[in-house]
């Protein structure tokens, strides 16, 4: 079985894989964001790059920490930072989060160029003081031609990022290889499949990740069976 991940380097960099070949399609380079976060009493991390990129994570030690989701705990908590986390990751689950902790603080929401501004416009809507600082920038390559034939009998392709799938359709996307699509949340989910393809959301981070994809393979096989019979 043939399993490539898209994901960026600088992202889950604690996730190991045994099985699965990682091809980036994206670069991730840092934006300086020196600044005193001193007058902060909460501070959101929207993801993993925003968690890798920071410069102060000594000073979070007496902030309220969110996170958007497990993967981005987990970088912090790789850097020794406690964090809280939505029962259902992404933004509509960070704002019930939050919601209890809305009050005479002030926010800082640290995320990439060009990220969701979701949670900043629903904290603006409150009435309540926040700052957004972006970290660090997607930057695309100049040229995909080169690496068309590293997804060339590929079975699944995994999509971390909105980003990640957008650049594989526009760029990769071959209709003659009958590649199979896993998503990491709904947001992504719901790109893929309003394109007009199937997909399948995976808890990208579960120990069993890579047997989910196989039992997947084994359900692909005996749906195409009942098809062609």
């Amino acid at each position: 079985m043939n399993i490539v991940d898209t994901r960026a380097n600088n992202t889950f960099n604690f996730v190991k894989r045994k099985n699965i070949k990682n091809i980036p399609l994206f670069e991730i380079s840092f934006l300086d964001n020196s600044m005193d976060i001193s007058g902060y009493t909460d501070v959101i991390f929207q993801s993993t790059p925003s968690v890798e990129f920071f410069n102060h994570h000594k000073d979070l030690k007496d902030k309220n920490v969110f996170a958007m989701g497990p993967g981005t705990q987990s970088s912090l908590g790789a850097k020794g930072i406690s964090s809280r986390i939505p029962e259902d990751p992404g933004s509509e689950g960070l704002k019930k989060l939050i919601k209890s902790s809305i009050g005479h603080g002030k926010f800082l929401i640290v995320k990439g160029q060009g990220g969701l501004n979701i949670i900043s416009d629903y904290l603006k809507a409150k009435g309540v003081k926040v700052d957004t600082i972006e970290n660090y920038q997607r930057v695309r390559f100049s040229s995909y031609s080169k690496l068309i034939k590293d997804f060339d009998n590929v079975d699944f392709v995994i999509f971390p990022s909105r980003l990640a799938a957008e650049i594989y359709f526009q760029e990769i996307y071959n209709p003659s290889i009958n590649s199979k699509f896993i998503t990491i949340s709904s947001r992504i989910k719901n790109y893929v499949e309003s394109l007009g393809f199937e997909s399948f959301q995976l808890n990208y981070f579960a120990d069993n990740f890579e047997s989910e994809i196989s039992n997947l393979t084994s359900l692909c096989q005996i749906i195409e069976s009942l098809i062609a019979n």
